[in-house]
């Protein structure tokens, strides 16, 4: 299709093209990736969850591209968690519901309007069938209490910067303390991951400035399973003493209702299933600090609040 100048400047990838594939973030490998599928002549276009790793800005942008693509002689097939990015993009909706790692039940397809209230009720009107007990609700959380950060327990960090190949970051040093939760807010590619990799460890500064050594949990933005096992056998690997501590088990196994594909192969696991494991091995070990890169990325709502 002659649409590559278009599709670079709406998925903003003319400042990626001399970058290697392996040095970009996950937005921008998403965005890349979701411009090979609209540049092709096709029949059926399909994307699996388009927008995640996406900032508001460029989950807009990905679906003008998308719905840019329908034409009277093809279809466009899309996967989606987000609510928001659904109403924007479709024409009609398929619910799917089922029991996670063993069936799946696909409805007939539904207005825009019908099919999200469908999902969000967990009942099926015209079928008379309830396929969850409860409804999701929003509920808007009340501010907490302010208090006294104890600026004893401060962690500091340096100056510092880093380049890969184009990219160039500048972090000024800061600190924090002790039961804060400090989130990091930015466009995709601007190196918000780089930053928690080098916090961790993972990449290390330009020049001889060094982050101090602390003890670090991360979630990593990427996921690649090497395991080979079940669930259960990787948590009692990696995180054998949180696993069976009845606490972990009520604040943090449960909430994500591991119990669903426990005992299902790693190897086998969707990205949101993925996704969850990765944040149970994190939370699960011992750390002053842990860093959760891309903590919605994958899961669908009932587990996005969590």
């Amino acid at each position: 299709m002659d649409n590559l100048e278009e599709i670079s400047d709406v998925l903003e990838l003319n400042q990626v093209y001399d970058r290697d594939v392996s040095l970009l973030s996950g937005g921008e490998l998403q965005r890349f990736a979701i411009g090979t599928v609209c540049v092709q002549q096709a029949d059926v276009y399909m994307f699996d969850e388009p927008s995640s790793f996406l900032d508001v800005k460029q989950r807009l942008n990905a679906g003008k591209m998308i719905r840019s693509l329908l034409r009277s002689d093809d279809y466009v097939i899309v996967v989606e968690h987000d609510l928001s990015v659904l109403d924007y993009l479709s024409d009609f909706i398929c619910v799917l519901y089922g029991k996670p790692a063993v069936y799946g039940v696909v409805t007939l397809p539904a207005s825009v309007r019908e099919g999200i209230n469908i999902f969000l009720d967990g009942n099926i009107p015209t079928e008379n069938l309830r396929f969850r007990e409860e409804s999701l609700q929003f509920r808007i959380g009340e501010a907490g209490e302010e208090f006294l950060a104890d600026k004893a327990r401060a962690y500091k960090y340096p100056s510092m910067e880093k380049t890969l190949g184009g990219f160039h970051l500048k972090v000024d040093g800061g600190d924090f303390t002790d039961s804060e939760i400090i989130v990091m807010m930015g466009e995709n590619g601007t190196g918000k991951t780089t930053f928690c990799r080098m916090l961790a460890g993972a990449e290390k500064p330009d020049g001889t400035r060094r982050v101090p050594p602390m003890n670090i949990s991360m979630k990593p933005q990427k996921i690649t399973p090497k395991f080979t096992g079940t669930v259960r056998q990787l948590f009692f690997k990696k995180i054998k003493a949180a696993f069976l501590s009845p606490q972990f088990q009520t604040d943090v196994y449960k909430p994500l209702k591991m119990d669903d594909f426990i005992d299902q192969e790693v190897q086998n696991l969707s990205g949101g299933e993925l996704q969850r494991v990765a944040i149970v091995l994190a939370l699960g070990i011992p750390a002053d600090i842990y860093l959760i890169d891309e903590v919605s990325a994958k899961p669908h709502y009932p587990y996005k609040s969590f």
